[in-house]
């Protein structure tokens, strides 16, 4: 037996009784303070955050997000560790790449050349504000992900 399908929430399910307007007749509104309540989960907020970012023609990439999170500031010291296909950054004092004033991180050339990273590619950030780490993949390793668990993404359907 396969599971059903929901193809479309049914907004007039929601639709609750406005204030009568001049008619005297109620109107029918959409509630936008339910509708985001529904969106929200009663699961513990993750302590990993993710987000993308695409190298800029100097090697670097803004991450506001990413400072935001782990207080990084303008000339906060960056350690950088190539591990396997992916970039392990810390804070750490005695480096020498530091957050520019315009919240930019330059990821270094030799890391770029050996990761095949150029002007436009996008890339992964994950990181979590417990641990202070922020970590770079490729973009694309979200490719077997999508396939293993968003299967509607590739199927190809006529209307």
């Amino acid at each position: 037996m396969s599971e059903p399908i929901i193809r479309t929430l049914d907004l007039t399910a929601i639709a609750v009784p406005a204030r009568p307007d001049n008619s005297g007749s109620a109107t029918a509104e959409i509630q936008p303070v339910f509708v985001r309540d529904l969106a929200r989960t009663a699961s513990p907020r993750s302590p990993l955050s993710l987000d993308f970012a695409t190298i800029d023609d100097h090697g670097r990439f803004s991450g506001r997000a990413v400072l935001r999170e782990l207080r990084w500031t303008a000339d906060t010291e960056l350690d950088f560790v190539l591990r396997e296909s992916t970039v392990v950054i810390r804070e750490r004092a005695g480096t020498a790449v530091r957050v520019t004033s315009r919240g930019l991180i330059h990821v270094p050339l030799a890391m770029r050349r050996w990761l095949s990273w150029e002007a436009g590619h996008r890339i992964l950030l994950a990181f979590s504000s417990r641990t202070k780490v922020l970590v770079l993949a490729d973009a694309s390793v979200l490719d077997d992900f999508a396939h293993a668990n968003f299967a509607a993404l590739f199927e190809v359907t006529t209307p």
